[in-house]
């Protein structure tokens, strides 16, 4: 399959600490003609996994800002977006709105009849990496990357009924469909219940759409880490087939999501309810009038899904993710320094991985810092680590399949109307996970990425 050739080397890093003791005997030979250099992964490294971890970036790239939104009320950009794409306190309570802003204006029949809700982006790019394991460069290659195009349409019907569809289509052939659902607000006549059934994205606690590096968000590496050698898929970070109920108060400030779904990608046979799984978070926002302390976000979440294992896809397994996480806004409501922390710990049964002698543990962390001087212009820089606490195989280095990660980078909106929006953005970002390479050595991926966006 053309989508699966060329895995993307950051990609290649992560699919390493998840396979099993036996890294330390695949092949290192040269990659074959037109294809990028893996680094050693386990035999039982799937097609499907393969196909899973280049489908992340794909997806955190086609969550982007809607000028059609700005375009429907007559309103800048700045109205709803600190620095576009990330939301700002208003945005956030439009968003929970269902994308509405509850003033008359929401239903297409009060706007004007060249008005569709739809949209489209553009982006490609040019990465540079660096390949080494146990200290030695194994590869240097830079690339202009597979550019897209997504045409999809999301916004408010009516004020009862929101939706949303994002289709994207690759210059490879390969076409990935976002989250698709369609939401039913105020359900018996309130904001604390609004039902959406579809495929939806989990409320986390930093978004991998939301944020402001284009080229991924890299929280593939937090939301959707698993323990080295299991055999489940499930991700917190893609989109989920089930129904959401979420509620929140004016504003905003208080808020909670509840997801029941079927984990995407799981066999099935022979079972009602496939997989099951529940996602959970609240938060609440506190606002300050003076000082240099502007705002406090607080927030936990939590999940808990199974995944079948042996012949019968009804005997399931589960998986277990706990997390909180706070966020402070600095110095200015307009131009903050944002800064965000989350903890998450995770545990999953040791059925889940084939030889495993105890059930695996595992601690992670993120701090992140965004900073606008002045509009369109942003800085950012996150730092991320994951520690494995028990491995599920007992003979394991203790620090086998631990990862660090940095990132710095800087974008700037060349153009930002509500008819046209064009974004570059530069940034370099280092991951290592260690004990995956032969011999107990470490893999360090160095990347370089430049990139240009348009928006419609």
């Amino acid at each position: 399959m053309t989508t699966a050739r060329g895995i993307l080397a950051r990609s290649a890093l992560v699919a390493a600490a998840l396979a099993g003791p036996g890294v330390a005997n695949a092949d290192t030979g040269p990659a074959p003609a037109g294809h990028a250099y893996v680094l050693p992964t386990a035999g039982r490294e799937t097609a499907e996994r393969r196909r899973m971890y280049a489908a992340l970036r794909r997806y955190v790239e086609a969550h982007r800002e809607i000028p059609a939104f700005a375009r429907k009320y007559g309103m800048k950009c700045s109205a709803c977006h600190l620095a576009v794409p990330v939301l700002n306190a208003y945005g956030q309570a439009f968003k929970d709105n269902g994308y509405r802003m509850k003033n008359g204006t929401d239903d297409l029949r009060a706007n004007e009849p060249g008005y569709w809700p739809i949209f489209a982006w553009l982006w490609k790019n040019y990465e540079y990496d660096v390949q080494r394991v146990g200290g030695q460069t194994v590869q240097r290659v830079g690339r202009m990357r597979d550019g897209a195009v997504v045409f999809g349409a999301m916004g408010s019907v009516s004020d009862k009924v929101s939706f949303r569809f994002l289709p994207s289509v690759y210059e490879d052939g390969f076409t990935f469909t976002d989250a698709g659902w369609i939401r039913y607000n105020q359900a018996f006549g309130t904001d604390w219940v609004n039902i959406k059934v579809g495929s939806n994205e989990f409320d986390l606690p930093i978004n991998g759409g939301r944020e402001y590096n284009m080229s991924n968000s890299r929280f593939a590496v937090l939301y959707a880490y698993a323990v080295p050698g299991t055999v489940s898929r499930f991700t917190m970070l893609f989109p989920q087939p089930g129904i959401e109920v979420m509620g929140h108060d004016l504003g905003s400030r208080n808020r909670y999501s509840i997801n029941v779904f079927t984990a995407g990608g799981a066999p099935a046979a022979r079972c009602t309810f496939c997989s099951p799984g529940v996602f959970g978070r609240v938060t609440h926002r506190q606002e300050f009038a003076n000082g240099f302390l502007r705002s406090v976000r607080a927030g936990l979440f939590g999940a808990y899904v199974t995944w079948p294992v042996g012949p019968d896809s009804s005997d399931l397994k589960g998986q277990r993710r706990l997390g909180g996480d706070l966020e402070f806004g600095l110095g200015s409501d307009v131009l903050p320094l944002r800064v965000t922390l989350m903890g998450m710990t995770g545990r999953d049964d040791r059925a889940l991985v084939p030889t495993a002698t105890q059930n695996p543990t595992f601690n992670a962390g993120m701090l992140q810092l965004d900073y606008v001087p002045k509009l369109p212009l942003v800085f950012y820089g996150r730092l991320q680590v994951i520690r494995n606490r028990r491995q599920a195989i007992a003979g394991n280095p203790g620090d086998f399949g631990d990862q660090d990660f940095q990132l710095v980078g800087v974008r700037r909106a060349l153009e930002l109307t509500s008819r046209f929006a064009w974004v570059v953005e530069l940034t370099y970002w280092r991951q290592k996970i260690k004990a995956v390479a032969p011999g107990g050595a470490d893999a360090t991926l160095n990347s370089l990425w430049l990139g240009s966006h348009l928006l419609f």
